[in-house]
């Protein structure tokens, strides 16, 4: 990736030369060409001189003016490579020369040297701002422009990738002796907000927001045509574009932007992992529902982090902190519409018991409670006749035309509470607890339904039997191992179809479970009944008994591995059929 840098030189150009044609970096000169000029520094200040004087009709080695700029003799430019890029000193001098003869023709005064002194091959090239036939060239930032993409493409075609300038970012530049100094001391003013800075952009949401955190911590902005900032122990505010490219406003958001795009991902995948392990761990239940419901609402969390952007669990924290917050203030609002729709209601019943049922006696010498409180509000009002009351009636439309709208805004933002909740629980448990995922895949097998349970052992069968039809093997445990041998031996004898049906049975529990001894067999058999006791529901308590008693099974199947049914005997009648008697 080719970078290009330009200055101008004003009253230097012998001096200028002489640098980069010095021997110590140009390894003794085999790395400098030249465009109509002598790859030497005195021939080539002589060769420029006499061009330049030419045609400006000025000196070339003219002092500097009392008043204003000096006139440009020459334009320095430095073309700079990545050391990624594995640009050798050749390729980078042909490209220098191309560069050059593209950008300014073949009638141009040029030096170019090619140094690697610095650890990373770059590019001097000086130019006359005069060429051979009076042509003037200017540096400025078209011009820069213009050369910079005239760099990428000739690079592209010696198969380097163009400079990515939209990401550069320079260092800062320090602007004095002073504040070098103070840099070297660690005293610099001008760090210690950049230090700020680079602090607060890792918990901080938006330009704004850093901005807002550092006022709170004693630094001051000033707005304008340019940001200023002021340490709190300051004197003078400094442009946050003078901190460096990495530190004006726009910079600022996108490193906001890119840390919690980094950390919302690390963030998140913490929760897509919890997804990873539980089908891992599942074996058999993968496709059990209530699994694959947790497994859901872990993918859900992923992507509520992904679309808020949340990157820490203490942004996590504010969110719920901040979610609180509106639902209590909604519910105080909510709470003091209610009251006033209550008070508005109350006074329009009021008001339409003055005019429909109080005579005139009453209204002017009320003595009930009910007559003095519809007086009160009447004067209140300043009410005339009937039809004043429809200020009432509208104001208690307004409200309760508001109480919908906040009635809404409540629940939403109830949901948003809850929402933030799960994710901060779910988290902590995480985190916290150490078998956390085994116990949710525990539970999910616990709630696993009669027809989920029957269609394992079904899956399972067919597996077991279609193994045995092509004698595949595999690492088993002793318990499975020793099943497995007495099913093919039943399977070779004469014996009632449950009695084969019942070890297959027992063995495909075990690969549902994974069961490695009757210990857990009895386990889960009792946690199953404990499960049948504590279930309201009948259907689920059937189903807890169920496998609780194939457990059962399985450890008195375990138990007979070594007992074998006798071989049932064919009748001699079925040995012997009778010849059928044919008739005449």
């Amino acid at each position: 990736m080719p970078f290009i840098k330009t200055k101008n030189i004003h009253v230097t150009p012998n001096r200028s030369l002489r640098y980069i044609c010095d021997p110590a970096k140009t390894q003794n000169g085999l790395n400098i060409v030249s465009v109509n000029c002598m790859p030497d520094a005195r021939n080539a200040y002589l060769d420029m001189k006499q061009v330049y004087e030419y045609y400006s009709n000025r000196k070339f080695n003219e002092p500097m003016p009392k008043s204003g700029k000096a006139k440009v003799k020459l334009i320095h430019y430095i073309q700079a490579f990545d050391p990624k890029d594995n640009v050798s000193i050749e390729t980078a001098q042909q490209i220098g020369l191309d560069l050059v003869k593209e950008m300014f023709g073949e009638d141009v005064q040029a030096v170019i040297a090619t140094h690697d002194d610095t650890g990373k091959i770059h590019n001097h090239i000086e130019i006359n701002v005069y060429d051979l036939k009076g042509r003037h060239f200017s540096s400025d930032k078209a011009s820069l422009n213009k050369i910079k993409k005239l760099s990428d493409e000739i690079c592209k075609q010696y198969g380097i990738k163009p400079f990515d300038r939209e990401n550069y970012v320079r260092k800062p530049i320090i602007s004095g002796y002073h504040e070098w100094i103070n840099l070297k001391r660690g005293t610099s003013w001008k760090q210690m907000i950049r230090n700020k800075i680079d602090e607060l952009i890792t918990i901080a949401d938006s330009f704004d927001d850093l901005r807002q955190r550092m006022e709170q911590e004693g630094f001051t902005f000033k707005d304008g045509k340019y940001i200023c900032v002021k340490a709190p122990s300051q004197q003078r505010n400094v442009r946050l574009k003078t901190l460096g490219d990495n530190y004006t406003p726009e910079r600022i958001e996108k490193r906001i932007a890119e840390h919690k795009q980094t950390g919302v991902a690390i963030f998140a995948e913490q929760f897509q992992s919890v997804a990873i392990q539980i089908n891992q761990i599942a074996g058999a239940y993968s496709n059990n529902s209530t699994l694959n419901h947790v497994n859901g609402k872990f993918m859900q969390i992923y992507m509520i982090i992904m679309q808020e952007k949340i990157n820490s669990f203490g942004v996590l924290q504010g969110k719920l902190s901040g979610a609180e917050k509106k639902y209590a203030d909604l519910t105080q609002r909510v709470q003091e519409l209610k009251e006033k729709i209550e008070t508005t209601t109350e006074e329009i019943k009021l008001a339409e018991h003055y005019f429909n049922d109080m005579g005139v006696m009453q209204r002017r010498f009320p003595k009930k409670d009910e007559d003095k409180a519809a007086v009160a509000i009447v004067k209140q009002h300043s009410f005339k006749k009937k039809e004043d009351i429809s200020v009432l009636l509208e104001q208690l439309e307004k409200y309760q035309t508001e109480l919908a709208v906040l009635n809404e805004q409540l629940s939403s933002a109830g949901g948003e509470v809850r929402k933030y909740k799960v994710l901060n629980d779910i988290y902590d448990n995480m985190t916290t607890k150490e078998d956390y995922i085994s116990r949710l895949v525990r539970e999910a097998k616990d709630r696993t339904t009669s027809e989920e349970w029957n269609s394992m052992l079904d899956e399972q069968r067919s597996i077991i039997l279609s193994e045995l039809d092509k004698n595949i093997s595999y690492p088993m445990t002793v318990m499975e191992k020793k099943l497995r041998d007495k099913l093919k031996k039943l399977l070779n004898m004469n014996v009632e179809p449950y009695e084969i049906e019942q070890v297959i049975r027992a063995l495909a529990i075990i690969r549902i479970d994974k069961i490695d001894s009757i210990e857990t067999a009895h386990t889960l058999s009792g946690r199953m009944k404990i499960s049948a006791a504590n279930a309201n529901d009948f259907t689920k308590r059937a189903s807890f008994l169920r496998r609780s008693r194939d457990y059962d099974d399985l450890i008195e199947a375990v138990r007979n591995i070594d007992i074998y049914p006798p071989e049932k005997k064919l009748s001699e009648e079925k040995k012997n059929p009778p010849k059928k008697k044919h008739g005449r």
